[in-house]
């Protein structure tokens, strides 16, 4: 096939698109990223809460966490007790 083969074949074809398939072959419509209508839009700040905790919720959250420590320490002296065991 040559060269003016080739143009007339492909004149061809281009006569026999319709208006709907060239807009569907050029449309960026299902990008995935355009789908999302905030995808551009500048974040919003968030406010910041300016609360101070009583000292009776300090002690409270100290106990708290002191417990959970406690109960990894004991977890874990057990399970090396039982190794040591067989």
């Amino acid at each position: 096939m040559d060269k003016s083969q080739l143009k007339n074949k492909i004149k061809e074809i281009l006569d026999e698109l319709t208006e709907e398939d060239l807009e569907e072959i050029t449309t960026t419509a299902a990008a995935p990223g355009y789908m999302t209508p905030m995808a551009f839009s500048p974040k919003k700040k968030k406010k910041k809460i300016k609360e101070e905790l009583e000292p009776k919720d300090v002690q409270q959250v100290r106990k708290i966490v002191k417990d959970i420590i406690n109960n990894m320490f004991r977890d874990i002296w057990l399970k090396r007790n039982s190794w040591n065991r067989i």
